[in-house]
């Protein structure tokens, strides 16, 4: 098999394709013969080494694969060899290779679905497709008819918290983006607005005839979310989903209480370890609506999977709509 392998933290000439052992499967795992893995901004930050012990070098990055079954490990039921299948591989990695070793309480099998989706889609959407998901359905308390406000509304996972929120009855549904040229994708990905974060405080209130929203989906973090719990109505909620600012700042407990609003955090990553199946049961209903058109997105580039570097200077340039695959079928 080959793989890229990450021996020590730097720039892209870190990415170094190798080969290396074919797989078997442990325990309940399934070994695939992986056709597309999923690109993302985390591994960026992998390859930096932005994560000190938790992901210790050596390491192949990627969180999301598609392909088909290869092998089937002890205690595995319900696959079978040359299927088609999506996974998470979330914390154990390994996704930027030609075979990797995945949980099956991970994995969605692809002919469960009920419509047609090709493996790129799949392992582009998987994990963000998932946690959007999740965020909407199970860890805000949105309902029917709320207004919502979504931060990094153009990225990978914001781009799915428009449609879903909409598909599931959300009135208004609001989202900031980085540069002006963005704010065209509104409609295609389920936004009544999108507006420029420099602009987000005035153009909310002025989106809400001053009332703010009732949920904010937080994937910037800092001071764009210390800012956005004056736009929470009471009983309202900030659901943070990442930090691309940089910026750690934290709310007091007492502005929480007495304003009467709330701020949650959702990792699935770390969730799904101790809680896999429901994750992998919220994937595949996630993955239907995408399979049945309900909800889309846009597969914004693919590379071969020796051109992993190219990926990662596209994504730190800050070029991309949509996410980026590789094509791991070498």
């Amino acid at each position: 098999m080959k793989a890229i392998v990450i021996e020590q933290a730097g720039g892209t000439e870190q990415l170094l394709l190798k080969e290396l052992p074919d797989l078997i499967p442990g325990r309940g795992q399934l070994t695939i013969d992986v056709a597309h893995a999923g690109v993302g901004y985390v591994d960026v930050l992998l390859r930096k080494g932005s994560f000190g012990g938790i992901f210790p070098f050596p390491a192949t990055p990627g969180l999301e694969v598609a392909g088909y079954v290869r092998a089937i490990g002890d205690g595995v039921e319900g696959f079978y060899i040359g299927q088609p299948v999506a996974a998470l591989t979330l914390l154990d990695l390994g996704g930027y290779s030609t075979m990797a070793n995945i949980k099956a309480d991970l994995t969605v099998p692809l002919d469960e679905l009920g419509a047609e989706l090709d493996l790129a889609t799949a392992a582009a959407a998987i994990v963000n497709l998932t946690t959007a998901y999740m965020a909407v359905r199970q860890i805000s308390n949105m309902k029917e008819g709320d207004h919502i406000l979504v931060h990094g509304a153009a990225g990978g996972l914001g781009s799915f918290i428009g449609q879903i929120a909409k598909r599931f009855g959300a009135s208004k549904v609001l989202g900031t983006v980085g540069t002006v040229e963005k704010t065209a994708l509104a409609e295609s990905l389920g936004y009544d607005e999108l507006f420029v974060r420099s602009e987000f405080m005035e153009r909310t209130r002025q989106a809400t005839e001053q009332k703010g929203v009732h949920i904010v989906f937080d994937t910037v973090g800092g001071h764009t979310r210390k800012q956005s719990m004056d736009l929470l109505r009471p009983l309202g909620q900030i659901v943070a989903l990442g930090e691309t600012s940089g910026e750690d700042v934290l709310h007091s407990s007492n502005e929480l209480w007495v304003s009467n609003k709330a701020v949650v955090g959702f990792s699935i990553g770390g969730y799904a370890l101790s809680h896999p199946k429901e994750v992998r049961q919220a994937a595949k209903e996630a993955l239907r609506l995408l399979a049945s058109r309900e909800i889309c997105t846009e597969v914004f580039g693919i590379y071969p999977l020796e051109k992993a570097a190219e990926t990662h200077v596209q994504l730190e340039g800050r070029k991309t709509v949509g996410k980026l695959v590789l094509d791991c079928r070498i």
